[in-house]
């Protein structure tokens, strides 16, 4: 993905100044998070990387530039730290299950059981990186340069699902995972806007209702 996707700001030269570049980054997107993509400012961002503003505009003369770069960032690790661990974790599973020849109602109570313990990882222990996704993915629909970044961070996250579909005897795997992966971004918006309604059973029942539709019969 790095190879597709350029950093729009001033690239460092020496391993500290990179640290630095970083460290405004995600100073940058936790103002995002905590305030919303508009409160991101050259100071403000300054004063929560505890670098001198000459260090923000030096790297990032525009705004713009800075928002995009962080939007990057947090692509490339939520693409590293997030959704490739998943898809390993799923595909393990489903190749477990394979070779044991389990009922398809093993590997549903499976899938659900999965699937629901790491969305409730994420609510719990990762709600900044659910709510930076979404200011991402918005902030995408108005800047063209972070358009890119954003097809291929989507098409990353539905190649794991297509590839789950297909292990799992999916006939329209493209079809049952974007199905899959809009209900899981949905059901996400959902409990970050309500989250007392983020318990286990509820998000449970609904991760099974949605693959007993899509798991083939045997």
């Amino acid at each position: 993905m790095s190879s597709a996707i350029q950093y729009q700001g001033r690239k460092a030269r020496r391993a500290g100044s990179e640290q630095r570049r970083q460290a405004i980054l995600d100073a940058a997107l936790n103002i995002i998070v905590t305030d919303g993509i508009r409160a991101v400012r050259h100071r403000a961002v300054a004063r929560e990387a505890d670098v001198p503003l000459s260090a923000t505009t030096y790297y990032f003369k525009d705004i713009s530039d800075l928002i995009a770069d962080a939007f990057t960032l947090f692509a490339e690790r939520a693409l590293e730290n997030v959704v490739r661990p998943f898809r390993d974790q799923a595909f393990a599973l489903i190749q477990e299950f394979q070779g044991d020849g389990a009922s398809r109602e093993t590997l549903i109570e499976s899938l659900a059981q999965v699937t629901t313990a790491f969305m409730l990882d994420e609510l719990n222990n990762r709600r900044d990186h659910l709510i930076a996704e979404q200011a991402f993915l918005q902030e995408a629909i108005l800047d063209p340069r972070l358009r890119e970044l954003a097809d291929l961070y989507l098409e990353e996250m539905g190649t794991l699902l297509v590839g789950a579909c297909e292990a799992i005897g999916s006939p329209t795997p493209e079809l049952d995972a974007e199905v899959i992966h809009a209900r899981i971004m949905a059901l996400e918006v959902r409990l970050l806007t309500h989250p007392e309604l983020a318990s286990e059973a509820s998000v449970k029942t609904r991760m099974r209702h949605l693959l007993e539709k899509l798991v083939p019969h045997d």
